[in-house]
């Protein structure tokens, strides 16, 4: 049996069963939150952290994808063509108000290179009017008010609201909920070993 990831532009890239299948979980569209830590009045309560130490982990992992950012955008057609790199998880949290993280699970390094690749709205102009990708989706699907982050030059973080804002986050959705099975049954790099495998 010929396991394989379609991507948007049509192209085949050969796949790597888990040993281990998991029971597959078909969708990850929008559904109202019904955690009600994003449709609820007033101040929300902390989340209590699972770990500290895997907090700790994904805190590194999201600060490494952020500072190599740019340089990974540099390499899109090694990341499309290698489908543990395309899987690398990567641990932002996005979310909208009244649905919550729904749409924006499980969100891997092949999603994002996707997204910048194909979708004008997923970059926006920094202070110098240079073109900046977005990696930080968070804000009203009804008001439209947003507060997301774009990689900066320096391979940092900048907050930016961005208009309209309807388009960021349902193309992202539309590109992460394309590899919703595929993320469950393939094996996926680290960023970490992303990284390493790249730039040594």
């Amino acid at each position: 049996m010929e396991h394989y990831i379609e991507l948007l532009d049509g192209t085949r890239i050969e796949a790597f069963p888990k040993a281990e299948q998991p029971e597959i979980i078909k969708d990850d569209n929008l559904k109202l939150d019904t955690t009600g830590e994003y449709l609820q009045v007033g101040r929300p309560k902390q989340k209590e952290l699972s770990t500290a130490e895997r907090n700790e982990l994904n805190d590194q992992r999201k600060e490494l994808f952020i500072r190599n950012a740019h340089r990974l955008i540099m390499e899109s057609d090694k990341i499309l063509a290698d489908s543990r790199m395309f899987l690398a998880s990567v641990p932002i949290r996005c979310g909208l108000a009244y649905t919550g993280t729904s749409g924006f699970d499980n969100i891997t390094l092949g999603v994002y290179i996707e997204w910048w690749k194909y979708n004008e709205c997923a970059w926006t102009e920094d202070d110098f009017g240079a073109k900046q990708p977005i990696y930080y989706i968070a804000g009203s699907p009804l008001s439209g008010g947003n507060k997301c982050a774009y990689v900066g030059a320096e391979g940092n973080s900048c907050s930016v609201s961005v208009y309209p804002f309807r388009p960021v986050w349902s193309s992202f959705i539309e590109v992460n909920n394309r590899y919703t099975t595929a993320k469950q049954r393939y094996e996926a790099y680290t960023i970490e070993e992303v990284v390493e495998k790249l730039f040594g």
